[in-house]
């Protein structure tokens, strides 16, 4: 039973509002935890990752499946996998998720530099899931991340060798006018977005935009990539590719 008073409740509830204020205008939490400061007022994204996390479960095929995750952090995507019956590599630079979940292979490093027989390559794989992720890679000063302009497309033109001829790509991305702001992310527009899926073919996708401050909602492709450029905010492109015959 709580011995708290409803005083003292009332100001830790204030002193709380307080320092959310706080962090969302200077960002302290961020660079307390290592990270780079955030644009002022904070990134409006809140929901993303439970979007595009619940997108990718929802698609991810049935039947055993030998799966690779790229960059997994905590997601719930891999006890999913793994529910599923599926036999799961994981690659991750930053974060090992086997201290939250066991029963799968984990590899630690940057995915790009990996040597191939990291990933077994005797056998392709049946599913890759990129969730939130490319658009981080080759940005320094995040995610143990090298600085590397290309990086982006040297992963997805790895990925095309690793997949089975009929694997699927599960691929989560930001989307709106093309845009580097880095350390944090890019979007990917007109120009990058081809280069990115070249030697892919989209069998699925969806698209949504977010109303600032508030809830996303289902758009266009045409509507999400006319997004302008904001670094607090962007349209998610979700997507199923097969490797292009």
């Amino acid at each position: 039973m709580s011995t708290t008073s409803p005083k003292k409740a009332v100001m830790g509830e204030k002193i709380g509002t307080l320092v959310r204020k706080l962090d969302k205008r200077f960002g302290v939490v961020a660079v307390l935890n290592g990270e780079p400061r955030p644009p002022r007022g904070g990134f409006d994204l809140e929901g993303e990752k439970l979007i595009d996390w619940g997108w990718i479960c929802a698609n991810l095929p049935p039947g055993t499946k030998r799966a690779l995750e790229i960059g997994p952090g905590k997601s719930p995507i891999i006890p999913a996998m793994l529910a599923m019956g599926y036999e799961v590599t994981a690659v991750d630079s930053s974060y090992d998720p086997r201290s939250l979940v066991d029963g799968f292979r984990f590899v630690h490093g940057d995915f790009n530099d990996l040597p191939s027989n990291d990933f077994a390559c005797d056998q392709r794989f049946d599913v890759i899931v990129l969730c939130s992720v490319v658009e981080h890679l080759g940005l320094a000063g995040r995610y143990n991340s090298k600085a590397d302009p290309d990086a982006d497309l040297r992963a997805m033109r790895r990925i095309h060798v690793l997949l089975e001829p009929l694997g699927k790509l599960l691929l989560t991305i930001p989307v709106g006018r093309d845009a580097v702001h880095a350390p944090w992310h890019r979007v990917y527009g007109r120009e990058r977005l081809p280069g990115l899926l070249e030697g892919f073919r989209v069998v699925k996708s969806r698209f949504l935009q977010k109303k600032p401050g508030g809830a996303w909602y289902d758009t266009t492709e045409d509507n999400a990539l006319d997004t302008a450029v904001d670094i607090r905010r962007y349209a998610l492109g979700e997507m199923v590719l097969e490797p292009a015959l």
